[in-house]
């Protein structure tokens, strides 16, 4: 890509996204990065990339800026930011990852003149598996196609309207924490079953990812790949039936709920 990047903050979302486009053959001298952290900064400038200044000099310098502090340093830095943004001399484009800072709020400090974006990104994206989800509220088709190839690096994405984005947070943006709570309770079953622990995690793991695989492959619904497996009064039917006791996936659904509830407060 030629455009020059800037990233304001490169902790672990940042920085994956970071290494991915280095990854993808990003040069690394078109892109920059603030960091107040001396330490931290010195593992981004090892990899080439430029240290600047500050996010005034950031902002103006580059054509991209990736928002990626934590939601609550929005308030406490909105005020520099918004100085930086009133002073650039063109049209620049803004994206953040900021959990639950709505795209109104985003445009009160970095003006309407700009392109702002706002997405969703999911913890696998440090290992270049992550599910990035854009809010396309206002925002036209060469920012969106512009977001879309630098998160391809680091994983796929999905478009939806920014009224979805609490629904995003409670799906993809949790449900990562869900995925390792239920490795680590097929893992425990297994041992439970007379497994030593290695063992069923690797069985855990490596049936998680073949089945997700058959389910991108095969063209069928998990519901018919469940049946699938469900021979008549034998083993797998029995497990399900003790999933459907536990209530397994009612209690999925409420807690997808319950993180969409939780992302809409924490934007008020």
């Amino acid at each position: 890509m030629s455009e020059k990047i800037f990233f304001a903050g490169t902790g672990n979302m940042g920085g994956a996204i970071l290494r991915g486009l280095l990854n993808a053959g990003t040069n690394p001298k078109d892109i920059l990065f603030f960091d107040p952290s001396d330490k931290a900064a010195e593992a981004v400038v090892a990899l080439g990339c430029i240290r600047v200044g500050s996010f005034a000099e950031g902002a103006e310098s580059a054509d991209v800026t990736f928002l990626c502090v934590k939601p609550q340093i929005f308030k406490v830095v909105s005020a520099e930011w918004k100085a930086a943004a009133t002073a650039l001399k063109s049209e620049k484009t803004f994206i953040s990852i900021m959990a639950g800072v709505a795209r109104k709020n985003l445009l009160e400090v970095l003006g309407e003149k700009n392109q702002v974006l706002r997405v969703m990104p999911n913890l696998p994206l440090t290992v270049g598996r992550g599910t990035v989800a854009l809010a396309t509220d206002g925002v036209n088709e060469k920012t969106l196609s512009t977001a879309e190839k630098i998160f391809g690096t680091v994983g796929v994405t999905c478009r939806v309207s920014e009224s979805l984005m609490d629904a995003v947070t409670g799906l993809s943006g949790s449900a990562p924490a869900y995925v390792f709570e239920f490795i680590e309770g097929l893992t425990r079953g297994g041992v439970k079953a007379g497994l030593t622990r290695d063992v069923a995690l690797k069985l855990a793991l490596g049936t998680i990812e073949g089945s997700v695989e058959l389910v991108k492959q095969s063209g069928k619904s998990p519901s018919d790949l469940c049946a699938m497996v469900c021979s008549p009064a034998g083993t797998t039917i029995a497990g399900v039936n003790a999933l459907e006791e536990g209530a397994f996936r009612s209690t999925l659904i409420k807690a997808i709920g319950a993180g969409t509830e939780r992302s809409k407060e924490l934007g008020k």
